[in-house]
């Protein structure tokens, strides 16, 4: 938004709570719609994402956004009711415009950054309150020190406080709800995952479904790399710990993940992941 602002030339500060800009994580994907929307925001955004995307490897395969397989090879069947045999693959979803485009989250925050000029973003301010004071909003900051604007974007995510000042503390969409989700994250070098799991299904889009979860790779930073994501449900529907990202127990992931497919299993014993809930 920031820099769309930038583009249509209206005067803007950004006043980011973190130290600087910083981007961990592993691997995003892009539909049609959101690369059309990078250009419609400024082509410089698009110019620079196109720099860093990668694609599915195998030719026959670049417009193709995910093919979906088989996970399981037990009591998974009945939750899917697909037929076929475990390993199966089942479906192949397409994406016309840019097939599977992917990128890693720390070289587009890198692209993005260097469209912001200098002196635009201020560092360390935690909104506290946001207040209209006669033609201008008045921003208090955890800091104790103030700014003043004419109008205020707030884009701080899933814990937004100006969705607090907006709607009210207890407003029902102020509070971010566990969904029952949660993924383990990983990279792998992309010859470790060929070596697993051949050419075809390391380095081009694949989605592993079963009882309760998924699993979804594909490759990013032009092919060196896999991402993996496997997603499994809390049936309690409970997060009870602070944290949003945990130490990841191999044990309990492949605890998880009993009973699904060869593939899958191989993908796990070279995965090294945290564990991250999904609100």
């Amino acid at each position: 938004m920031l820099i769309g602002l930038l583009h249509q030339n209206i005067s803007c500060t950004l006043y980011e709570s973190a130290a600087a800009f910083a981007e961990i994580g592993a691997g995003v994907s892009f539909g049609p719609n959101a690369i059309r929307a990078m250009s419609l925001i400024d082509p410089d955004i698009r110019k620079g994402y196109d720099k860093i995307a990668t694609s599915n490897a195998w030719p026959e395969k670049k417009k193709i956004w995910f093919e979906f397989n088989l996970g399981p090879k037990e009591d998974g069947w009945k939750d899917l009711k697909a037929p076929g045999k475990e390993g199966q693959r089942i479906a192949q979803v397409v994406a016309l415009d840019v097939g599977q485009s992917s990128v890693h989250r720390a070289h587009f925050l890198d692209v993005l950054v260097n469209l912001v000029p200098d002196g635009v973003a201020q560092f360390g301010k935690r909104v506290e309150r946001v207040e209209e004071k006669g033609q201008k909003m008045l921003l208090t900051f955890h800091d104790g020190s103030t700014a003043q604007a004419d109008a205020v974007i707030g884009c701080d995510g899933v814990k937004s406080r100006t969705r607090q000042i907006l709607l009210g503390e207890e407003h029902q969409t102020t509070n971010p709800t566990f969904t029952g989700k949660y993924a383990y994250r990983g990279l792998i070098p992309m010859e470790k995952a060929v070596e697993a799991l051949g050419d075809e299904l390391a380095r081009n889009s694949q989605m592993y479904m079963g009882r309760h979860g998924h699993v979804l790779t594909f490759p990013i930073e032009n092919g060196k790399t896999m991402n993996v994501v496997a997603f499994q449900t809390k049936m309690d529907g409970n997060w009870d710990d602070e944290g949003w990202v945990l130490p990841m127990k191999k044990d309990d992931m492949f605890a998880d993940f009993v009973g699904w497919g060869d593939s899958v299993q191989k993908i796990l014993s070279v995965s090294v992941a945290p564990l991250n809930p999904i609100h």
